[in-house]
């Protein structure tokens, strides 16, 4: 059985505001259509959230570009990027989400497109592709489909993920969304179906405790009172919420967002430290809608650790990651009224730093991704956007060393 490389967390928090720039910022490739090391053409907008292996070689992928529609992409220690493997349509597109890697180097992950509704891949390092497997999805069904925000893969081969569409309930589009397991022999079992008031529109990727209990995100639903949803016609009306999935199948809403100061729309990507709490954001809520980040402790209680407002950013996105300091790391769509984005540190105190601000040169502008951390501390990612470029093309990816 496969080993998969996934993200240790662990940090402890408070709160409060100041603002600091950055640290030592480098652009390790700019995504600009030219071709790859292989001959292939580069891709453009990279939106999943980049890994690192134990050679300190870092694996992506891109939303747009390549031969057809995103690639996979892989930049060595010396910064040399190769691009193995690009989408067309029926074989996949339009990947978006964070990728998986296993000790024999090939990787998994999601996409778009296949013969219906969406698709789990593998894919080794030489191009080779397995659909591991086609969700069917179809118009008035119930079927899960279109996969969402990228998978879990545990120590026993079985892959956990999330469906934007299918179940049983009251919602628009087919369904409010289902959480579901791929078992290692290949079989499919849906182990959720949202109904709206517990949810709707999951999110992934979802974390999984020593317990095998799963905890994700939904984006809609959970709360009918939510702050900016005056109409409810529908139970997926709502500000979203935080879940448990227990190993024996049962759903618990740990926090269903009202808006205003206590946020709204979590973000996919939540954090699981080692006592049981989990860390994460919201899009929109706090001070001025700007969004926050939170805390869930174990024992259940919900607690805001910051409100974004001002200069220091906007809409936290791209899931956290902390270091063995406790320190928290994220990026923002927007920075101030520059509307470009950022990279940010929350201290155990409760201050944030600005580490980098992005000027739309060639540092890129707008990270979706979030950012991954080395055993060095230095922190990478990606922008989707390099106005000398194109507005809506191009992209980069980057370091912040320490």
């Amino acid at each position: 059985m496969k080993k998969f490389i996934l993200a240790a967390t662990m940090l402890v928090f408070a709160v409060i505001v100041p603002w600091a720039q950055a640290q030592t910022f480098h652009v390790l490739h700019e995504f600009n259509g030219a071709l790859s090391g292989n001959g292939l053409p580069d891709g453009a907008n990279p939106t999943g959230k980049l890994i690192l292996d134990g050679a300190g070689n870092l694996y992506g992928s891109t939303f747009a570009g390549g031969a057809g529609k995103g690639v996979l992409f892989k930049i060595d220690p010396q910064n040399r990027e190769t691009v193995f493997f690009t989408f067309q349509g029926l074989n996949g597109e339009s990947p978006a989400t964070p990728l998986l890697l296993d000790r024999a180097g090939n990787l998994y992950g999601i996409a778009d497109g296949g013969p219906a509704a969406g698709l789990i891949f593998k894919i080794s390092q030489v191009g080779q592709e397995k659909h591991l497997f086609d969700f069917l999805g179809g118009l008035q069904t119930r079927r899960p489909g279109v996969p969402t925000g990228g998978i879990l893969k545990d120590n026993f081969g079985n892959t956990f993920g999330t469906t934007f569409f299918g179940g049983n309930g009251a919602c628009q589009f087919n369904g409010c969304g289902s959480i579901y397991k791929l078992d290692f022999i290949g079989r499919f079992h849906v182990l959720h179906n949202f109904n709206g008031n517990d949810g709707s529109r999951p999110f992934g990727p979802l974390v999984q405790d020593a317990a095998g209990n799963l905890y994700g995100v939904t984006q809609q639903g959970g709360n009918l009172s939510c702050q900016g949803f005056p109409s409810q016609s529908f139970p997926e009306h709502g500000c979203g919420a935080v879940f448990k999935l227990s190993k024996n199948g049962v759903l618990t809403i740990l926090h269903a967002f009202s808006g205003g100061a206590g946020g709204a729309i979590p973000q996919p990507g939540l954090l699981l430290d080692a006592s049981g709490n989990l860390y994460g954001s919201t899009l929109q809520g706090g001070t001025s809608d700007f969004g926050i980040l939170f805390k869930i402790a174990a024992n259940g209680a919900y607690r805001v650790l910051h409100r974004f407002g001002g200069p220091e950013g906007s809409h936290p996105n791209g899931g956290l990651v902390s270091d063995s300091a406790g320190n928290l790391y994220g990026t923002a769509q927007f920075n101030g009224g520059k509307t470009l984005g950022n990279v940010f540190k929350l201290t155990p105190a409760g201050q944030l730093k600005v580490l980098h601000a992005f000027t739309g040169g060639n540092d890129g502008a707008t990270p979706l991704a979030g950012v991954i951390l080395d055993g060095a501390g230095n922190i990478y990612g990606t922008t989707v956007k390099n106005f000398l470029i194109q507005q809506v093309q191009g992209g980069s990816v980057f370091k912040i060393t320490p």
